[in-house]
C-alpha cells in the first residue's frame, strides 16, 4: 500500500473506491477566499475531510473491509495491536481492530498526567507491535510524533495506516524512513485528481491551479503565505 511500491489490482480497487466515496461525500474541499492552513503550517487551496467518511455506513464499510485485507496481506501477523491517533484516527483505528481482531487503544496528541503512558489511553504491554492509524498524511509528521511516544510508552512501531496520503511532500517519506517507519494508504492525490475531470468536481480554474499545488506544493505554500521548509524538530500535532 505504500504510494512507491507497485499496486496490486486489490490495492488499484481500494484506490478508487476511496476516492470515489470521498468525492461522492464532498469531502475535498476547494478555498474561496483564503487557503487552508494546516497545523504544520503549509497553505493549501484543498482540504480533505476524511471524518465524512464516518457518517456513511455503507461505503465506510465497504473501505474498512478493503482496509482489514490489505493489511492482513502485507502484515501478517506482525502486529498485536491497533493504537488510533487522537482524534480523527481513532474510529477508523477502532474499526480496523475489530476486523482484525486484535487489542485497541490511542495515543493523544499531549501528554496528559506523568510517566511513559502519559499520552498511552488504553493497555499497551510492553513490546507490543503496534499499527498506528490515522485519517489522513500530509508530511507526514504527526504521524511521526504519534509514533515516537508509542515506542517511548514501550511499544514497537514500525507501520502507519491512513485512509489517505496526499502523497506530494517529498521530504515525507524522508520523515518515515528516517524514522524506520512504512507507510500504508487507501488513496493518493493522484487517485483522486484522476477523477475529478470526468465528475466535473473543479471548475477548469480551480483545476489548474490544483494541479500547479500538486506538482510544487511547498511553492504554492509559500506564495500563499503559508510555510516553506520542513520544522525542524517532530512534534506530535
Amino acid at each position: 500500500m505504500s504510494p512507491t511500491q507497485q499496486r496490486s489490482p486489490r490495492q488499484l480497487l481500494a484506490a478508487q473506491e476511496t476516492a470515489n466515496a470521498l468525492l461522492a461525500l464532498n469531502a475535498v474541499y476547494v478555498y474561496e477566499e483564503r487557503p487552508f492552513i494546516y497545523t504544520s503550517g503549509w497553505a493549501s487551496p484543498v482540504y480533505v475531510d476524511c471524518r465524512k467518511l464516518m457518517s456513511d455506513a455503507s461505503r465506510r464499510s465497504n473501505l474498512m473491509d478493503h482496509a482489514a485485507t490489505l493489511l492482513r496481506e502485507q502484515l501478517g501477523d506482525r502486529i498485536d495491536c491497533v493504537a488510533g491517533a487522537e482524534s480523527a484516527g481513532i474510529p477508523f483505528a477502532c474499526w480496523i481492530a475489530e476486523r482484525l481482531q486484535l487489542p485497541m487503544i490511542y495515543v493523544r496528541k499531549k501528554a496528559m498526567g506523568w510517566g511513559v503512558h502519559a499520552q498511552i489511553e488504553g493497555d499497551l504491554p510492553p513490546g507490543a507491535r503496534c499499527l498506528l492509524v490515522d485519517d489522513l498524511t500530509t508530511d507526514g509528521l504527526s504521524k511521526v510524533g504519534a509514533a515516537l511516544a508509542l515506542r517511548q510508552a514501550g511499544a514497537i512501531v514500525e507501520d502507519v495506516f491512513v485512509m489517505f496520503n496526499y502523497d506530494i511532500y517529498p521530504q515525507s517519506d524522508a520523515a518515515y524512513d528516517e524514522h524506520g517507519l512504512n507507510l500504508h494508504a487507501l488513496a493518493t492525490w493522484k487517485d483522486v485528481f484522476s477523477l475529478t475531470k470526468a465528475l466535473s468536481y473543479f471548475t477548469d480554474e480551480r483545476a489548474k491551479e490544483i494541479k500547479t499545488f500538486l506538482g510544487d506544493p511547498m511553492g504554492w505554500s509559500v506564495a500563499h503565505g503559508g510555510a516553506g521548509r520542513f520544522p525542524d524538530n517532530v512534534v506530535n500535532t
